[in-house]
């Protein structure tokens, strides 16, 4: 990725980059490596980049980044030998020379592994490296009166300063910080860029005098998700107005280089691009499209050899209804509509029902057997399992569309609308929908149904619905969701695969998999399989992608033949790609019962609100490197620190991490063996006699314990014997509240110190986050974070762990408001 900016700088050619699958680098990180790598390799003089677009927290990846410094100094010593003689490429007005010293001084850190000299005064902080963003001289913009950019000596090695001689007395270094800290005469400098709406705002950024003086080499535009979070639904627009006032500056326009980790984001700057350079006076050379194969989300992961081939694959698919087409056209003229008018909200619920008929119409059993068991396996009022039974209640996930008319009233007919023909659809797949049938009929073939197949299904917890439906109890094919489909294809050979509901994240799972079925049907629907089409149609056009080329050609013409409709789901995917409405306010308070103590309620720069109790522990981004993260009290925040937030991208990949980790099995399996006990102990002949027994104790225990509650309790009696999933990991089959789970433990025996600790290590640490759990939730997942080794994974669950780190890295946000609400005022 840093190669291509350089490149860029090089040759003034715009291009595209799309790292697929994976994008371990931050656009930002990306353009200082660029920088180092430029300097390093002798390949820059100097350079001046732009960054666009410009956020609060635009720097933060460029933090955890950790620059040999022995590198830095050996780049620094051979630029000093060239400029004891004056040579053509050093400008006089950038400061070579200061850079060169300060970079000398690195020297002074202690090497890794070196004992700290027992005269050395104690330190709270390690660092024997300088990180990647303060050995960049980074400029933020200013608006307003005034200059573009100003002036940051105190960012120059910032963080190593005290621990080499830059500050002694004789050193004399101050001038030559100040020089690296200056717009104007830092010979490596990168600049942001903020997506202003007018061409006439942006440019009198361009017009900066450090622009005027050395030029502005390259602009990079980071249009990932991350990057676009602020803009995600005026992007194109904001990238549009960026390559028209890059044409005003004098002398050579500077290029663009787009970096992208998705299709969608990569094809949309890829038309924006060539449409300017098109319309442009003279007319500019066309854009250049190009990839970067990372099969390894690690940052700096050995590059994949091009010339590996993978095993062929025979793809079918199946693709159903093509009814939905006018119905999804209808959806996505709406939300677009909505959000042009400022109802994001609104166009959310839009998003919600387009998901709604994808999922309903890949659901591999019938609506109504689907809601029957929901009700069992997620049967708390806690948000959670609210949401898991709205997956299979049409009327609960069109909520959103059906309040359009009391908030826009002008779109509220077409909403009206829109809701009666999709509850209609959905009456019609009450028994079996389009993917359900298709799959019983394979199912009927004994060549497909057996162990030698495996079942992957969208969605843990439509797994999990459809593991309890009487269809499983017929199917021999290992089942797993898309979630874990890679580590089960890592973990055991099959012969074939049935993709229920392929999307594009898992099909970019098979598409990079050292080990795959030599058959895999793709079985979906008309509402949504093709959005794969858009995702797969670059790779057989790039070079970089030739590992998988063949793969991708086989699975494109498997999916145009299966009915696919790339033009319809391309406009849908481009709708839904933009940000969602951000969650409501996330609450780590609870525990079980109802909390009413004083709550931390936190505001970050993102729109984020949280709340926590004053003890609560939270995780601060840390200067040190022992650690990326130091632990602090949540009483203890102040505006400006820098925050892990754990919010809905972040829970459920860490969850998975926890309840895959040595300690939660071990626990998990405590907790699994004395049900066995309890269940062998409990008076009755079969299960069921066993459940009636125990409801009778409960019900004298509590009255409110019905007969409604048999089903459950044979599933609490029985979690025992439930088999593991691919990663090793069982679900804890428990009471969904701590209540009720009291209760049944009450009734088994089982004493309440005992059962505490297994609420609290066995079941509380294997599920998702529930906000009456939310307090236990946060501290284990800030002691995971802070020390992922002492709970270190015992399957192949951590394979993902470098791409884990990112998200959470990516999660880090800026505390703007912290207020503390005394007990009972807040509800």
């Amino acid at each position: 990725m840093p190669t291509v900016i350089v490149d860029a700088i090089e040759d003034g050619l715009d291009r595209t980059l799309l790292a697929w699958p994976f994008s371990p680098l931050s656009g930002f990180s990306a353009a200082a490596i660029a920088l180092r790598e430029g300097r390093a390799s002798g390949r820059l003089a100097d350079a001046t980049l732009g960054f666009w677009p410009w956020r609060a927290g635009t720097t933060w990846s460029a933090r955890t980044i950790l620059v040999h410094p022995g590198d830095i100094q050996q780049t620094a010593a051979r630029i000093a030998t060239e400029l004891q003689s004056p040579k053509p490429w050093a400008r006089d007005t950038l400061a070579h020379q200061s850079q060169y010293l300060l970079e000398l001084r690195l020297g002074d850190l202690p090497p890794s592994g070196a004992a700290e000299s027992p005269d050395a005064p104690t330190r709270s902080v390690l660092v024997r490296s300088p990180t990647l963003l303060e050995t960049t001289s980074v400029f933020a913009p200013f608006s307003g009166d005034g200059v573009p950019y100003r002036a940051d000596a105190d960012q120059v090695l910032r963080r190593v300063r005290d621990y080499t001689h830059m500050g002694d007395r004789n050193a004399k270094l101050g001038d030559h910080v100040a020089a690296v800290g200056d717009p104007l005469r830092a010979p490596f400098a990168l600049f942001g860029l903020p997506p202003e709406a007018r061409a006439e705002r942006l440019s009198w950024f361009l017009k900066a005098q450090r622009f005027a003086a050395t030029g502005l080499d390259a602009v990079v535009v980071d249009v990932s998700r991350t990057g676009r979070s602020e803009i995600s639904e005026v992007w194109e627009k904001r990238l549009a107005v960026l390559a028209e006032a890059l044409d005003q500056i004098a002398g050579r326009r500077p290029p663009i280089v787009v970096l992208a980790e998705d299709a969608f984001s990569a094809r949309k700057a890829m038309r924006i691009l060539r449409s300017h350079a098109g319309a442009s006076r003279p007319r500019r050379r066309p854009p250049l499209e190009i990839g970067a194969y990372l099969p390894d989300p690690a940052p700096f992961a050995p590059a994949a050899d091009l010339n590996a081939g993978l095993s062929s694959v025979g793809f079918q698919a199946d693709i159903k209804d093509a009814s939905l087409a006018r119905v999804r056209q209808n959806l996505v003229k709406l939300g677009r509509g909505l959000r042009e008018a400022g109802q994001p909200k609104c166009a959310e619920g839009v998003s919600q029902a387009l998901s709604l008929l994808r999922r309903s119409a890949s659901l591999p059993i019938g609506l109504e057997e689907a809601r029957g068991i929901s009700d069992v396996l997620f049967d708390a009022e806690d948000e959670v399992d609210q949401a898991a039974r709205a997956l299979f209640r049409p009327k609960m996930a069109l909520a959103g569309l059906a309040s359009v008319k009391d908030v826009a009233a002008e779109f509220g007919q077409t909403a009206n609308e829109l809701v009666k023909i999709i509850q209609a659809k959905m009456d019609t797949w009450s028994a079996e929908t389009p993917v359900s049938a298709k799959l019983s009929v394979i199912l009927g073939d004994a060549d497909w149904n057996n162990r030698d197949t495996l079942i992957a299904i969208g969605g843990r917890r439509v797994t999990e619905t459809y593991l309890g439906s009487d269809r499983a109890v017929t199917c021999d094919c290992a089942v797993t969701d898309h979630g874990g489909l890679r580590d089960e294809l890592a973990r055991a050979p099959y012969g074939r695969l049935i993709l229920v509901g392929p999307t594009p994240a898992v099909l970019r799972t098979l598409l990079t998999a050292a080990e795959t079925p030599e058959q895999v049907l793709l079985l979906g629907d008309a509402a949504g399989s093709a959005l794969a089409l858009a995702e797969i149609e670059p790779i057989g056009k790039i070079d970089a992608f030739s590992p998988i080329a063949e793969r991708a050609k086989v699975l494109l013409e498997a999916l145009h033949k299966g009915g696919a409709d790339e033009k319809l789901d391309l406009a849908e995917a481009e709708f839904r790609i933009a940000a969602a409405v951000p969650e409501g306010q996330i609450d780590f308070t609870q525990a079980g019962e109802q909390y009413r103590g004083d709550v931390v309620q936190v505001r970050t720069q993102r729109g984020h609100r949280l709340a926590y109790r004053p003890t609560s522990d939270v995780l601060l981004a840390s200067p040190g490197e022992a650690r990326p993260f130091e632990r602090a009290s949540a009483q203890n925040l102040k505006a400006g620190d820098r925050l892990l937030v754990l919010n809905e991208d972040v829970r459920e990949p860490i969850r998975r991490a926890l309840a895959g980790s040595r300690e939660a099995l071990s626990q998990l399996q405590l907790y699994h063996d004395h049900i066995n006990q309890v269940l062998a102990a409990t008076p009755g002949v079969s299960v069921a006699d066993k459940a009636r027994h125990l409801l009778a104790v409960m019900s004298s225990i509590n009255p409110a314990m019905g007969s409604n509650e048999i089903p459950n309790i044979t599933r609490w009696l029985t979690a025992g014997q439930a088999a593991a999933g691919p990663d090793g990991v069982r679900q804890p089959k428990a009471a969904r509240d701590w209540a009720r789970f009291q209760v049944f433990m009450e009734a088994a025996d089982v004493t309440p110190p005992l059962a505490d600790l297994f609420w609290r290590a066995a079941i509380v640490p294997a599920r998702s986050y529930r906000a009456q759990e939310g307090y236990f939730f946060n501290q284990r997942v800030v002691q995971f974070v802070r020390d992922p080794e002492g709970a270190s994974l015992g399957s192949a669950a951590w394979a993902a762990m470098p791409e884990l780190w990112r998200s959470v890295l990516d999660a880090v946000d800026e505390v703007t408001e912290v207020r503390r609400v005394p007990g009972a005022s807040h509800g």
